[in-house]
Parts: structure tokens; C-alpha cells; sequence
């Protein structure tokens, strides 16, 4: 998950978060910068990089959810670096047919998504801002990929996380849930305030300087952005807890991770 928006790091003053995830997914598609930034926030706040890979496998888990749903088709924001277990390599592992639209702003994370997508016809690695609904959802690119005559999994997850509250995220999200079909479903991660990583990102600020620009968002108000959705069991869940893998390794105390997750479906008709 990258930033969706144009923060510092477009013009090299900052690392790509994309990148620092990438480092922490055990990846390839970073440099030495941002191994280095990565290192940073782990001496300031160690259980981020747990957080990033249980989010990732919250992605998978959610992707093959759909997949039993009969949903074939994927809108992913903020979309990151799409390797290690992203949304298109769960989904066409298991049906190759699955179409997936990838969509960020960064303009490098996007040129190496799409070096890493090179042909792969079912997937479209976009450079948008997800503040402009129009802008992605009438692209020429995902008009050719999705059906919004059926079912469509639009994926919002860490990515409201960068969005201020005057960017007033619930509406942005109300604006897509309109232009979807009954059917559909939305994904959501947030983290929540959380004094360990309160006094982490305070840590790094004293260390390094200005850290990665987060709004911290309590449960209930990621519960709110979901409206009129039908929540899927179990509703709005610590990350680890959402539809339990039971291979999975949780950790100790997964109850008590401050990032939560949940899955909604449209069931009305616009």
C-alpha cells in the first residue's frame, strides 16, 4: 500500500512507502533508502512491520472470501507494489479469468507495477489520485477490465489511513459504494489510535524528523464508513481476528492489535 495522494517522497525527500512495505513483505522492489527508512520506524515502533504483513494476509483472505462469492472482478486504492500475495496473484491464482485494476499515485511504485504486471492482460496498474472517482472509475482502463454490471470487490485497505479528515474519507468511499452494483463488496483496514505507536511516531519525530503523515481513526469511525453496507461476519474486527485462517500464525494477543478490518456488501439497487 502506497500513499494515495501527492505526499513527500514523490519529489526524493522521502522513501516510498510502498517500497518500505515491499522491504518488510520480504520483497525485491526497493532500494537501500527505503531498507533504511524501514529500519527507522522499526527501532520507533517494532510490531509495524507485524501489522504490514498481517495486513497483507488479511488482503489474501479477504480476495479468496470474494472469490467463494462469485466475485471476479477488483478495484484496488492505494495499491502499492503488486507482488507478494497481492490481489490479482490470490485471485488468478485460483480463477485466471479474475481482473483486477491496480490504482496509485506515485508515479515510480506505478512504472514498476507495471513492469511487474507486462503482460498480464487481466490486470491494469492505473496512476490516479483515489480522491478523483471519476478519474479512476472512468479510465479507459478499467472500462475495458470491469463489468460494473456485476459484482465488483473494491479494496480500501491501510489506504484511508493517508487521508486527512478534511479529505472527509467516509463521503469518498459513499461515492464509490454509488457507483457499484448491488452485489458488490468493500474491504477496509485502518489503524486506531494505539499508544505504542503514539509513542513511536513521537520517537521518530525526535529522531529523524517528520515521520509518515497518518490519521489515526478509532474502530467505530471505520464502522461508520461502511453506511449502509451489510457487514459480513464477523463485522469490524482486529486484522488478525477477520475471518480467521486457521494456519495462520496470530501471534499472542491478536485481539489486541489496533488496526482493524472489515468486509461490506451492497444489497440495495441504485
Amino acid at each position: 500500500m502506497a500513499s494515495p495522494t501527492e505526499a513527500p517522497g514523490f519529489d526524493g525527500t522521502y522513501p516510498s512507502i510502498a517500497r518500505v512495505n515491499d522491504f518488510w513483505l520480504e520483497g525485491t522492489d526497493h532500494g537501500q533508502d527505503d531498507q533504511d527508512y524501514a529500519e527507522r520506524i522499526e527501532l520507533c515502533a517494532p510490531h509495524i512491520p507485524y501489522l504490514v504483513r498481517a495486513s497483507r494476509n488479511l488482503t489474501g483472505r479477504m480476495v479468496r472470501y470474494l472469490l467463494g462469492k462469485g466475485v471476479r472482478q477488483f478495484i484496488d486504492l492505494g495499491s502499492g507494489v503488486p507482488t507478494q500475495r497481492h490481489v490479482h496473484e490470490v485471485a488468478q491464482r485460483a480463477d485466471p479469468e479474475c481482473r483486477v485494476v491496480y490504482v496509485d499515485l506515485d508515479p515510480g511504485v506505478v512504472t514498476d507495477g507495471r513492469r511487474i504486471l507486462e503482460g498480464n492482460d487481466k490486470v491494469a496498474y492505473l496512476q490516479a489520485d483515489i480522491r478523483d472517482r471519476e478519474a479512476v472509475l472512468a479510465d479507459p482502463a478499467t472500462r475495458a477490465l470491469i463489468d460494473f454490471t456485476e459484482p465488483v470487490a473494491l479494496m480500501v485497505i491501510e489506504t484511508l489511513l493517508y487521508l486527512p479528515d478534511s479529505d472527509d474519507p467516509a463521503a469518498l468511499v459513499d461515492s464509490y459504494v454509488d457507483a457499484l452494483p448491488a452485489g458488490s463488496y468493500v474491504g477496509m483496514s485502518h489503524c486506531a489510535e494505539d499508544s505504542q505507536l503514539r509513542k513511536g511516531l513521537d520517537m521518530f519525530s525526535r529522531m529523524f524528523g517528520q515521520p509518515p503523515d497518518v490519521t489515526l481513526r478509532e474502530r467505530d469511525e471505520l464502522t461508520a464508513m461502511f453506511g449502509g453496507l451489510e457487514l459480513v461476519e464477523p463485522g469490524v474486527v482486529p486484522v488478525l481476528l477477520w475471518n480467521l485462517d486457521p494456519d495462520e500464525d496470530l501471534g499472542r494477543n491478536p485481539e489486541l492489535a489496533h488496526m482493524y478490518a472489515g468486509l461490506g456488501r451492497k444489497v440495495w439497487i441504485d
